[in-house]
């Protein structure tokens, strides 16, 4: 596997969490959310450079209480960014300075993707004949779909998945994705989606129960939790000033 350049979108609002402070900031066993899922990203050697987005109020502040405290670094660059999820990655995309061949995006609201996980999905993409490889986990629930208070049809189960970051591509198939989709006004929730609109290929990679994305407060109970079960604390590096 060659180096990798890593997104992480981090400039969500969190207002469902419910807290007048960015979730991103908020404290998961002592470290900020954000911190621990750049810390799990950092920890993956075939990363060389990560570009994180946060909202343009933020920026001074991540640099100060996230990158510099946590010695991260291998983030190179902290941008502002957009009022969606989608414009926030392709402002990410025009920032890298390296020219690596795969790209990972990641949640800054997924503190607990391990870096087991981030490796497993790297090599899938170098190992497959495919543009994209996503993580995500089986659905367990019945799925039904719903408009306007009726139950329209269910879909079958064993065909549906939870998807969870990171997410990882072939660079040229990422940007040229987010290129066309800036240019057609295409929206999408996800980068993998938009390769799918554009014909690239995804695979799946099974991912982590574990691999919760903090949005309402029982989710910070829970990852709490998880942590205090054991085996998914990040390592500090010395030079954090911890």
């Amino acid at each position: 596997m060659g180096g990798a350049a890593a997104i992480v979108a981090g400039a969500g609002r969190g207002e469902r969490i419910g807290h007048k402070e960015g979730k991103q900031f908020l404290s998961l066993g002592g470290i900020p959310v954000l911190a621990r899922s750049l810390l799990n990203l950092a920890a993956v050697p075939e990363v060389e450079e990560i570009v994180l987005v946060v909202n343009a109020g933020d920026i001074e502040r991540a640099e100060r209480e996230i990158v510099k405290r946590y010695a991260l670094e291998k983030v190179k660059a902290v941008v502002e960014g957009g009022e969606w999820r989608q414009e926030s990655v392709f402002r990410a995309l025009r920032t890298l300075r390296s020219r690596a061949e795969t790209i990972v995006v990641h949640d800054g609201a997924r503190p607990l993707a391990t870096p087991p996980l981030f490796r497993r999905a790297l090599k899938a993409l170098s190992d497959w004949d495919c543009e994209g490889v996503i993580t995500a986990v089986p659905v367990v629930d019945t799925i039904k779909e719903v408009e306007g208070g009726w139950v329209i049809r269910t879909p079958e189960r064993r065909r549906l998945w939870a998807v969870q970051t990171p997410q990882c591509f072939r660079s040229a198939a990422l940007q040229d994705a987010h290129e066309r989709a800036f240019r057609e006004g295409v929206w999408a929730t996800d980068d993998a989606a938009l390769l799918e609109r554009y014909r690239y290929r995804v695979r799946v990679v099974e991912g982590e129960i574990t691999n919760i994305k903090i949005t309402y407060p029982r989710d910070l109970i829970m990852a709490e939790a998880l942590l205090e079960e054991g085996g998914l604390e990040v390592v500090v590096p010395d030079g954090s000033g911890l």
